[in-house]
């Protein structure tokens, strides 16, 4: 009886490791999506000129480098968030996740007044419960010339 038992409480042990392992990978792929869902939500804020929601996924401390190169905080930023009638859709999205930081890459297809190509890097941290991007760059993909 006592080895049952014991065998009982192994196979009890191991369900539950490899739960923890699979709920460890759930998260993961949760954050990666929420942060995705995050960084639409920050494009759609940005598109509608909507200033308010726009601040409030980027920390106070925030620093960021524009297309162009120029470096900006948070009051710099969100004086030039204007609406417009750009469209963008974001794809190639790679997220590595380190605890409360996150860093995101990915490639914007910017159609409207200007069309072009852009990717983007953001650091995020997890504040409070809540993902911030503390740091941004952009960088404009250049046509290859033959």
């Amino acid at each position: 009886m006592h080895g049952i038992m014991k065998a009982i409480v192994s196979i009890v042990v191991l369900a539950f490791a490899m739960c923890s392992a699979a709920v460890g990978q759930d998260e993961k792929g949760s954050v990666e999506d929420q942060l995705i869902a995050l960084d639409k939500a920050w494009t759609a804020a940005e598109l509608k000129g909507d200033k308010k929601a726009a601040g409030a996924l980027i920390a106070d401390d925030y620093i960021g480098t524009t297309q162009r190169g120029k470096i900006e905080n948070k009051t710099e930023y969100l004086a030039s968030v204007v609406p417009n009638s750009d469209m963008i859709v974001s794809d190639d999205y790679k997220i590595t996740v380190h605890g409360d930081i996150a860093i995101m890459t990915h490639r914007a297809t910017l159609k409207g007044v200007r069309n072009l190509q852009f990717r983007s890097t953001h650091v995020w941290q997890k504040r409070g419960g809540k993902w911030l991007i503390i740091a941004h760059h952009g960088s404009q993909i250049t046509p290859e010339v033959d």
